[in-house]
């Protein structure tokens, strides 16, 4: 069941609500924690190689476009002495992080004739060295948040990845229309699995509730919480 932003906040608010919980409670704050418990869960997952198998979880950038860089200005170092470089135009979305990195599923040209692989700076000089390899052209690293392609002249890219943003594919992508720019971030998907929905819907609501218990307990340290909403009443 596939829930936007907006629906789920409010979700956890009207559950608030029903505690006589909602003073104060700023609804970024819920998003950010409720995205925070959904990452928490999808790392995992990622990590297990089973976050593949749910559905609505990938997103894909279409048209992803790269500019050509002077390689001595390169933020990778080792790709100094290389012929071309192509960086991204803008940062990666934040993708989800697990052991093995950022959430990147595939990396292709965007007529899919060609797909690149990740690769290290140190693993490609030292791919280079070899005499018998083919496709050299055909490997990406990541530095400063932006995708970097050395020995290569690739202009746009595609990428499929796991991130939790969804607004920032349409904004780092080439072929977003303009409707879809100008659609509020609230009106995007929460990014979820549908099994655990109800439990980060349930752990966001536990955690916005202490800290609200917290601030009551601080402001009023003589008068416990059903104390302030007797007298609120």
């Amino acid at each position: 069941m596939l829930i936007t932003n907006r629906e789920f906040v409010s979700r956890v608010v009207n559950n608030l609500k029903a505690l006589n919980k909602d003073d104060h409670i700023s609804r970024r704050f819920i998003l950010h924690t409720g995205k925070v418990k959904s990452a928490f869960l999808m790392s995992q997952k990622l990590d297990e190689m089973t976050l593949f198998r749910e559905d609505g979880i990938l997103s894909n950038i279409k048209c992803f476009p790269m500019e050509n860089v002077k390689s001595i200005d390169c933020c990778v170092a080792e790709f100094k002495y290389c012929r071309s470089v192509m960086q991204s135009v803008s940062k990666i979305p934040d993708g989800i992080f697990g052991k093995n990195g950022a959430g990147i599923v595939m990396v292709t040209t965007i007529d899919g004739s060609q797909k690149l692989d990740y690769i290290s700076p140190r693993a490609y000089i030292d791919l280079k060295k070899r005499k018998y390899v083919i496709n050299k052209n055909n490997y990406y690293t990541i530095a400063d948040g932006r995708l970097i392609l050395p020995d290569s002249e690739f202009e746009m890219l595609n990428i499929s990845m796991f991130t939790l943003n969804k607004w920032e594919i349409d904004e780092v992508s080439d072929c977003s229309d303009e409707a879809t720019v100008c659609k509020s971030r609230w009106d995007y998907e929460f990014v979820c699995p549908d099994r655990f929905l109800d439990l980060v819907a349930k752990d966001t609501l536990q955690e916005i509730a202490s800290i609200y218990r917290t601030s009551i307990a601080d402001e009023n340290p003589n008068m416990d919480e059903n104390q302030k909403t007797q007298t609120e009443a």
